[in-house]
């Protein structure tokens, strides 16, 4: 793949991060497939929820439904299949979204920012998805 569009799909995580109503992290995830998008993500509640992301402590509510998950869930209504796609996330993902990327046939991961966790990027390795973090690639291209 191009920088120039590993490029464009990583600022397209960004926007869809925006989209986040959360005041912890805003997270937004593209999955590309065959250079097209095929689904987009952020941090939400499920759509029959409404509120805010953070119960009164500041802490996540359980219900929070991850960005990479909620991409995932986008392909539910589509023809589409995740096998042997790209994740493109602002953040890296937590243990649980990398089962379900691995079980969707995610074939590669390229996050920009790294969680305080890494037992998912771990999970992802051991699993044979390949794992990039944005700068590396960018500073890789700039050398």
């Amino acid at each position: 793949m191009k920088l120039k569009h590993i490029q464009a799909y990583m600022e397209c995580a960004r926007a869809f991060a925006k989209c986040s109503v959360g005041v912890r992290l805003k997270v937004g995830s593209v999955l590309v497939k065959n250079n097209r998008i095929i689904s987009c993500g952020y941090n939400a509640l499920p759509e029959h929820i409404d509120g805010s992301l953070e119960d009164d402590d500041g802490k996540t509510k359980l219900e929070v439904r991850h960005s990479e998950k909620s991409a995932l869930m986008g392909l539910i209504k589509s023809s589409e299949s995740a096998q042997d796609s790209t994740l493109f996330c602002t953040h890296s993902c937590c243990k649980f979204c990398s089962i379900d990327l691995v079980d969707a046939g995610v074939k590669k991961v390229i996050y920009e920012h790294e969680y305080r966790l890494t037992e998912g990027l771990d999970y992802l390795r051991a699993n044979g998805v390949e794992v990039i973090r944005y700068s590396d690639l960018i500073e890789k291209d700039n050398t």
